[in-house]
C-alpha cells in the first residue's frame, strides 16, 4: 500500500533544517516550532491517504489554535524527529516540546499503519480525541492516490517526477486499501469507545471555516487570536483536472462491469464462481472439502 509520506524522502542531518532541500524536508524546519508549552489537549486525525488531510491539517496549524497536525508516528518521520531531537531526551517528548501550540493543544495525523508506533509510544493513547476523516467519493480518491504513486507528487507544491497513466490495477488496488484503511479505523475508535467525530473532505473543501468551527466544539477550544507562529505555509488543494478525474473514472467503471460480466475479480469481490457451467451442490462441495481436509494425527 503507497503512503502519502514517502520515508524514504526524508533527507538527513543538515538538509532537515533546510526548505530548499524540497518541500518534503520543510516540516522539519525549525521555523514552525512553538515554544514551550503543557499539553493540556490532544487530538488525532485520523486518515486514509489523499483524503485531504494534508491541507485541512495546514488550516488547523494557520488558526494558531490546533498545533501543528503532522505525522510524527510514520517510521521515516520519527526517525528524522529522532536526529532533531539528538538523544536530548525522547523522540516523544522532544516533538511535543516543539509542537505544542501556545494555547496547549498537541495534534497528529495517522494513517492506520502508523497506529502501532503511536500506541508503542504514547503512555496514554485513549487520552486523544480522534477526527475520523473521510472522502465521500471513494473512487476519486482511489484515483488520486494512484496518480500520486505514479507521479511521486504526494502534496502540492511537489514537482512530478513521471506522467500519470491510467491503470485499472492500480486504482482497484487504492479502492481497496482505502476501504480497509477506513474500517481499520472504524474498529478501533468503535471497539476502544475513544472520543470521535467524523469528518468528510467534500464538507471541509465547501466551507473550511464550518468544518474548523466544527472541530473547535468538538475539541472544546475556544478559538482566539493567539498571533501566528514565525513562519506560515500555505498549501493548495491538488486535484486532477476534472476531464482526466472523470475520464479516469469512468473508464474504471466501465472496465469493473466488463470485468464482473465475465466473472473476473474486481475490487471488493476477489473470486467470483464461473457464470455458465454446471454448479456444484453442497453435498458435492461438502465432499470435496472433506477429501482434501488433512486432519492432524
Amino acid at each position: 500500500m503507497g503512503k502519502v509520506e514517502n520515508p524514504n524522502s526524508v533527507g538527513n542531518s543538515v538538509a532537515l533544517e533546510n526548505e530548499k532541500s524540497g518541500p518534503w524536508q520543510r516540516q522539519f524546519n525549525t521555523e514552525f516550532d512553538f515554544a514551550p508549552c503543557s499539553i493540556s489537549k490532544k487530538f488525532a486525525l485520523c486518515t486514509t491517504p489523499r483524503c485531504g488531510s494534508h491541507f485541512f491539517g495546514h488550516k488547523l496549524h494557520q488558526t494558531g489554535c490546533f498545533g501543528y497536525p503532522l505525522e510524527y508516528f510514520n517510521d521515516g518521520n520519527w526517525r528524522a524527529w529522532g536526529k532533531r531531537a539528538a538523544k536530548s531526551i525522547s523522540t516523544l517528548d522532544y516533538i511535543h516540546s516543539v509542537r505544542t501550540g501556545p494555547n496547549g493543544v498537541f495534534a497528529t495525523k495517522l494513517h492506520h499503519e502508523h497506529l502501532k508506533l503511536f500506541l508503542e509510544k504514547e503512555k496514554d493513547p485513549l487520552s486523544y480525541r480522534f477526527i475520523h476523516l473521510q472522502r465521500r467519493d471513494l473512487l476519486r480518491q482511489a484515483v488520486s492516490f494512484a496518480r500520486a504513486q505514479q507521479t511521486g507528487a504526494w502534496i502540492s507544491d511537489m514537482p512530478e517526477l513521471s506522467k500519470a497513466s491510467y491503470d485499472w490495477g492500480m486504482i482497484s488496488q487504492k479502492v481497496d486499501a482505502i476501504s480497509l484503511g477506513n474500517a481499520n479505523w472504524d474498529s478501533f475508535l468503535t471497539s476502544t469507545g475513544a472520543r470521535r467525530l467524523t469528518m468528510y473532505y467534500e464538507d471541509i473543501a465547501a466551507d473550511p471555516a464550518a468544518a474548523i468551527l466544527k472541530i473547535s466544539e468538538f475539541l472544546e477550544i475556544e478559538q482566539v487570536d493567539i498571533g501566528p507562529t514565525k513562519k506560515q505555509f500555505t498549501p493548495r488543494k491538488q486535484s486532477l483536472p476534472a476531464n482526466k478525474t472523470e475520464d479516469w473514472s469512468d473508464r474504471y467503471i466501465q472496465d469493473c462491469q466488463a470485468r464482473l460480466a465475465n466473472s473476473k475479480p474486481i475490487a471488493g469481490v476477489h473470486y467470483l464462481p464461473p457464470k455458465f457451467g454446471p454448479k456444484p451442490s453442497a453435498v458435492k462441495i461438502s465432499k470435496a472439502f472433506l477429501r482434501n481436509l488433512r486432519m492432524p494425527t
